[in-house]
């Protein structure tokens, strides 16, 4: 397996340095490039093609949420993994319908963050604990009937399984169920939900129901 390239969006220059050397002391990956704002990353985000961005919300100048966006337009297969300090219902519901693949706080230790790179690279989306609990009440509050597109009991237990960063393994040994009836369901998801992905039946879901609160 080749080594996970990171791009590092970040214009604090304590945790820029912190995340750079755990980069380069990780076998697994390593930091393509560095910068301090949205603009300088979005200039140079063809030329690096990175596996993964991780980006700071609180960015001079175009925000990371706003960054995110136009990063998805550009590279689609890069993934993003939100940095903030902020752990509030709009940020991360605004990240995750920009098509985020994790939102962890930036006091997670940068030996953590790493590790969160490789969790992404088998299909997982990380997530800080706090924002993994906020987004699972919210996800569960009293669902209007149309809120999951007619989705099984079973569909919305995987859904929130994925939205809190398991893999297809960990939702099929938490539920019981073998990896192919998990399989079997996302299927069946995405049919309904009329997405492709896990990430867009994540933010579907997420989405209405922001819009329905």
């Amino acid at each position: 397996m080749e080594n996970i390239s990171v791009m590092i969006v970040e214009d604090d220059e304590i945790v820029k340095e912190e995340l750079r050397d755990a980069l380069d002391q990780s076998p697994e990956c390593r930091c393509v490039g560095v910068f301090a704002n949205g603009e300088a990353a979005l200039a140079n985000v063809t030329s690096l093609n990175p596996n993964v961005i991780l980006m700071d919300i609180g960015l001079p100048g175009m925000n990371g949420i706003e960054c995110l966006r136009q990063v998805k337009k550009i590279v689609p297969k890069t993934s993003v993994v939100m940095l903030t300090v902020f752990d509030d219902d709009g940020r991360i519901f605004d990240s995750i319908i920009a098509g985020a693949n994790g939102y962890l706080l930036k006091r997670t230790p940068p030996s953590k963050i790493v590790d969160s790179l490789l969790d992404i690279q088998n299909g997982g989306a990380p997530m800080s604990g706090q924002i993994a609990r906020r987004i699972l009440e919210l996800f569960r509050q009293s669902p209007q009937p149309d809120e999951t597109h007619g989705l099984t009991n079973r569909e919305t237990e995987i859904l929130d399984r994925l939205a809190k960063g398991y893999t297809h393994k960990q939702v099929a040994d938490n539920l019981f169920v073998s990896p192919e009836t998990v399989r079997c369901h996302l299927k069946n998801i995405y049919q309904k939900l009329h997405v492709h992905s896990k990430s867009e039946a994540i933010n579907k879901v997420f989405h209405l129901r922001t819009i329905l609160k």
